[in-house]
C-alpha cells in the first residue's frame, strides 16, 4: 500500500516514500520509480513546450502564411499534448495498479536510471 503511495502525486511522494522508508525495499523501488518517471514526464512536456515555442516564433516569422502555421502548429501541439496526456495517465494507472497488487513493474528507461543512481 505504501509503493502506491509514491505514485499519486508522482515525483514529490515519491521522494517522500523513498526517504522515509528505508526498510521497505518495495516501497522503496516504487519510490524512486516513481520519481524518475516523473521527473521525465515533466521533462517531457518542458521539451514540448520549448519546441514548440520556438516553431511558433519562426512560422510567425514568415511574412505570408505567418499566421495560418501558427494555428497549424497549434493545433499540432493540443493533440500532441493531448496523446501525450492520456499515454502518461494511463502508464501511471498501470503503475498504481501494479503497486497496489504487489507486483515489481520493469520501465524500459526509467528503471534502470532509478536503480543506477538511486537503488
Amino acid at each position: 500500500m505504501i509503493a502506491l503511495i509514491a505514485y499519486l502525486f508522482s515525483p514529490l511522494t515519491g521522494v517522500l516514500v523513498y526517504f522515509l522508508e528505508q526498510d521497505n525495499e518495495f516501497a522503496r523501488y516504487h519510490g524512486a520509480q516513481s520519481v524518475v518517471f516523473g521527473l521525465s514526464v515533466i521533462g517531457l512536456y518542458v521539451a514540448l513546450t520549448v519546441v514548440m515555442l520556438v516553431l511558433g516564433v519562426v512560422a510567425g516569422a514568415i511574412p505570408v502564411l505567418g499566421v495560418a502555421l501558427e494555428m497549424l502548429l497549434w493545433l499540432v501541439s493540443l493533440l500532441v499534448s493531448l496523446v501525450l496526456w492520456l499515454g502518461v495517465f494511463l502508464a501511471w494507472l498501470f503503475l498504481v495498479f501494479k503497486a497496489y497488487q504487489g507486483d515489481v513493474v520493469h520501465i524500459p528507461v526509467v528503471t534502470p536510471v532509478a536503480q543506477k543512481y538511486l537503488l
